[in-house]
């Protein structure tokens, strides 16, 4: 699919535009940056709150990656800041549109792929440029090494994918799926690259500094932690743990809750933490719908985009402390299922379900941009959660579609 130049070009100069303005905003970023030049004093910057009682959730090798651009002024390095993360989110999309499946495609179907799949990640792109978040890059980090790893560059996605797991937690979900399928020497470069982040920062900050910070880090992050277990701190925050805890729990810790019933249950907190713990086992071991029954075998062709998609999904569900910008981890699903769609083409109308179910995700995703008025109760009822397990049935019915394609070819 070519694009003009001088579209090209004006997108460029909006992007940097746009860019601009969010960065005359302290966001996440300035949390990060404060973070980093607490450790000059010796601060637990993992108990330490910024910013109205936010947490700094990342790691000490992150911060560390700061601290030579806090003597610049601020704006200048938020603005670049952004710049990277839209930057991580286009080279994303360049990837999907340059790979051999949308290029079967014809000129016009690629386009409207182009499109949808814009619109459908919009709002959790944009979520994460306004809070000037780090995710576009956490996923940028996945998916390349991901794609790395499968043209045999073990070294450079064992190393990419250390990086993203040592700055959070989410990318982690890769390592069982390179077990699973085989790719060994990538897993011991990737231990190997983890280890060293985590330890390596001692040799500036000290060591007994940095094995106390990391101690702290895990108390903080552990998912197993009671604050995790309700998750429902914010009334921005969107998993399912949060959905489950509003649906069944009358009076959840939210001091911005609506005076608007959502609940349809009031369980003790064990309860609770056994109906989360369930949920997330369910998530997990649904993947081997799609990684099927091959242990230790690699697969090659488009079926292991749906493998990775789906795993990448269900990373912003599982996971707890989760806002609206965590779930562009769905978008490689939704650039599975919109893929599939463009093939059918005319057959569409067989399963008109899935039409009105991207629809529904699409609205579910984007009814802050469009309703912004509306934003308190889109946070209120976890909306955004529910569009992500729309998509769950809609990357089941594609890759169930892309497998009988696949049969009929072979036979």
């Amino acid at each position: 699919m070519s694009i003009p130049t001088y579209i090209k070009w004006l997108l460029a100069i909006a992007g940097v535009v746009w860019c601009g303005f969010e960065a005359t905003d302290k966001g996440d970023f300035f949390i990060y940056c404060y973070a980093a030049s607490d450790l000059h004093d010796g601060i637990d910057i993992y108990t330490k709150t910024y910013i109205n009682g936010y947490h700094y959730y990342y790691s000490l090798a992150f911060a560390l990656l700061l601290k030579p651009f806090l003597g610049l002024p601020f704006f200048g390095v938020k603005w670049v800041w952004l710049l990277i993360n839209l930057s991580a989110y286009l080279h994303l999309f360049y990837l999907v549109l340059q790979s051999q499946w949308i290029k079967a495609l014809s000129e016009q179907r690629q386009k409207w792929f182009a499109l949808l799949l814009f619109l459908l990640t919009f709002r959790v792109m944009h979520d994460n440029i306004h809070t000037s978040q780090i995710t576009l890059i956490l996923l940028w980090l996945t998916v390349y090494s991901m794609v790395s790893i499968e043209n045999g560059r073990d070294l450079k996605g064992g190393l990419l994918l250390a990086i993203g797991v040592n700055i959070k937690l989410m990318p982690l979900v890769m390592v069982p799926y390179l077990l699973y399928r085989g790719y060994f020497k990538a897993v011991g470069v990737f231990v190997v690259g983890l280890l060293a982040l985590f330890v390596l920062p001692g040799a500036v900050i000290g060591w007994d500094y940095n094995f106390f910070l990391l101690e702290q880090w895990w108390l903080l992050i552990n998912p197993a932690g009671t604050r995790h277990v309700l998750d429902t701190d914010e009334r921005s925050f969107h998993s399912l743990t949060t959905l489950l805890s509003t649906l069944f729990v009358e009076n959840v810790p939210d001091s911005y809750a609506m005076p608007l019933k959502r609940n349809i249950a009031d369980v003790s907190l064990s309860t609770l933490s056994t109906i989360i713990l369930v949920a997330r086992l369910v998530l997990i071991s649904f993947s081997l719908y799609f990684l099927r029954w091959t242990p230790f075998k690699k697969r090659n062709g488009s079926v292991v985009f749906f493998e990775i998609s789906y795993l990448l999904m269900v990373v912003p569900l599982i996971f707890p402390h989760q806002q609206s910008y965590g779930f562009v981890f769905t978008a490689p699903a939704m650039a599975c299922v919109l893929w599939v769609v463009m093939k059918q083409g005319v057959h569409l109308k067989d399963v008109r379900w899935v039409q009105i179910c991207l629809v529904l995700v699409f609205l579910l995703y984007s009814l802050k941009i469009i309703l912004g008025e509306f934003n308190n109760y889109y946070d209120h009822f976890k909306i955004l959660t529910y569009g992500a397990l729309v998509l769950i049935p809609l990357l089941v019915w594609a890759y169930r579609t892309e497998v009988m394609h696949q049969r009929t070819i072979a036979h």
